[in-house]
């Protein structure tokens, strides 16, 4: 992925929901826990009084005690050994802490309830399908046996002592003060308890049980008994607090790096901005902000070339321009001198020539600078390069001296270019190659075997180039020893200027030896050339 659009928000959009899945499950887990809880907490009061009422039984009585229990309850409740239940550590320290423990069977909807008996290696075990109202009136029984078993005065107190049992509070109300309405009343009347449930579209709906007592002007009251909520609003702030800092930490972990990379670029802004040109973002990728780094690093690569570049020519044109001056101070000089017409005229002719060629090099200085600005506009046309030949070749006869120029090749054959420049890259190498040549230059167009590039060849049969200095022709103002030096004429700047045009045209030019002995400059061009009025800049 190159866009950073794409990368940031595809990367939010699936930690979003990495994090959602994360805080579902949470959840899930969390109220599976707490629904464990919750159950527990609401039967342990039930079977702390099973227990109890158990130990007081002993014998047959035992055997039929446990079968009115499970007809209240709607459960079948047996004891068992502690060795027939394998039991975890966490249920065996619940249970002698007189907690109840609740197992679930998820494949069968249905839960165990377990209960150890004070006193002895007794548990209480039932199933059921689940905690319903029966289970709830059976509870109200066993609470209103204990109640009858001591004396009125006796009995709030003897409610205190279990309420701590108990997961919901406890209490004696007086007849008139429960808060029924007549229908209700009636019921309690007929001896029969009252299940009221609160507002149940809320959710802190509550549960009531109104329980009779026989032969007393009070009422047992079970409740409030709050229904399980599985989103409380303090589960609810805190899932989504967790889930915000998990969203936040993941959009800093994506957007991290990027800051990271865009410090990095401007250091090495600022750095180029203080002068130092050798600058560098170190900063890799396929992105914006990695195609933006690659830019500035090739930006400041060019800018370094190009200052060297300059200050290599300002040493050059300095070095160039002082031999015509120095015949030029030396002509007058010498003008001063002669007395008569005729010397006067040829010191004067010689320092016409010495200032045609200051323009000339004055002119080369100014088109390679030109040039080395950038790539010009260039209209692309179909050139026949034979024909360029044979008109240089007729532009040359009057400096070609007794030097034979050929040009073999396809008529017909033609390349994607600019006629102009195409003809200053022949008019500059082949004037070359009559300045070294001793008898012959030859100009050869042909095709490549592929047929999509064509090769232009120039030939001559002077002393060719030794092959460690063939890269050193196309440098500003470049020099060969021997045969090929400053005699032969010429300021160093034609191949150079060769060399930037076969770049624009997408081409390239290799200096090799003739089959004559001489130098060889052979021009790859493509045929072709993407149809474009501008180039990009180099």
């Amino acid at each position: 992925m190159n866009s950073i659009f794409v990368r940031i928000y595809g990367g939010i959009l699936v930690a979003l929901l990495i994090i959602g899945v994360a805080t579902y499950v949470g959840v899930d887990l969390i109220n599976q826990y707490r629904a464990g809880q919750y159950r527990e907490r609401m039967a342990e009061g039930t079977f702390f009084l099973l227990g109890e009422g158990l130990r007081e039984q002993s014998g047959a009585d035992r055997a039929e005690w446990l079968r009115e229990m499970s007809r209240r309850l709607g459960a079948s409740l047996r004891i068992h050994p502690g060795a027939d239940l394998s039991l975890t550590y966490r249920e065996r320290l619940h249970l002698d802490e007189g907690r109840v423990v609740i197992r679930e069977h998820p494949e069968s909807e249905r839960i165990t309830v377990l209960y150890h008996v004070p006193g002895g290696d007794d548990y209480l075990v039932t199933s059921l399908e689940r905690l319903s109202e029966q289970q709830a009136r059976a509870t109200a029984g066993l609470i209103l046996d204990r109640l009858k078993a001591v004396t009125p005065e006796q009995r709030a107190q003897s409610l205190a002592r279990l309420v701590p049992y108990f997961g919901f509070p406890l209490s004696l109300a007086e007849w008139g003060e429960v808060g029924l309405d007549e229908e209700q009343y009636q019921r309690l009347d007929r001896n029969e308890m009252v299940l009221l449930l609160t507002d149940s579209t809320r959710r802190d709906a509550t549960l009531y049980l109104y329980v009779p007592i026989p032969r007393d002007h009070r009422v047992l009251v079970l409740g409030p008994m709050t229904l399980f909520d599985p989103f409380p609003w303090e589960l609810l702030v805190v899932a989504s607090l967790l889930a915000l800092c998990l969203v936040a930490l993941s959009t800093y972990l994506q957007v991290r790096p990027l800051q990271t990379r865009l410090r990095h670029l401007e250091r090495a802004v600022k750095r180029l901005g203080g002068g130092d040109l050798t600058a560098h973002a170190d900063v890799r990728g396929g992105d914006s902000i990695g195609q933006l780094a690659a830019t500035f690093n090739g930006m400041t690569a060019h800018i370094r070339r190009l200052i060297h570049a300059q200050r290599e020519m300002t040493r050059a044109v300095s070095h160039e321009l002082r031999t015509p001056v120095a015949r030029l101070r030396f002509g007058l000089e010498m003008l001063a001198d002669s007395e008569s017409a005729e010397a006067r005229r040829e010191r004067l002719d010689a320092l016409d020539r010495d200032i045609d060629q200051l323009d000339q090099l004055i002119d080369e200085i100014l088109t390679y600078a030109r040039l080395e600005q950038g790539t010009p506009t260039i209209d692309f046309q179909p050139v026949y390069l034979v024909e360029v030949c044979e008109q240089l070749k007729g532009e040359l006869d009057t400096i070609r001296g007794d030097i034979v120029i050929e040009v073999e090749g396809d008529r017909v054959l033609a390349v994607d270019g600019d006629p102009r420049y195409l003809h200053r890259v022949l008019q500059n190498l082949v004037t070359n190659a009559l300045r070294y040549a001793q008898a012959r230059v030859r100009m050869t167009i042909r095709l490549e075997d592929e047929a999509e590039r064509v090769v232009l060849d120039v030939d001559d049969d002077g002393s060719g180039i030794p092959e460690h200095q063939r890269e050193r022709v196309f440098k500003p103002f470049a020099r060969l020893d021997q045969s090929r030096h400053r005699a032969s004429g010429g300021y160093g700047l034609g191949l150079s200027i060769v060399k930037r045009i076969v770049d624009w045209h997408g081409g390239e030019i290799r200096v090799l030896e003739s089959d004559w002995g001489g130098a060889r400059f052979r021009v790859i061009l493509p045929r072709e050339q993407q149809r474009q009025h501008v180039l990009g800049r180099q």
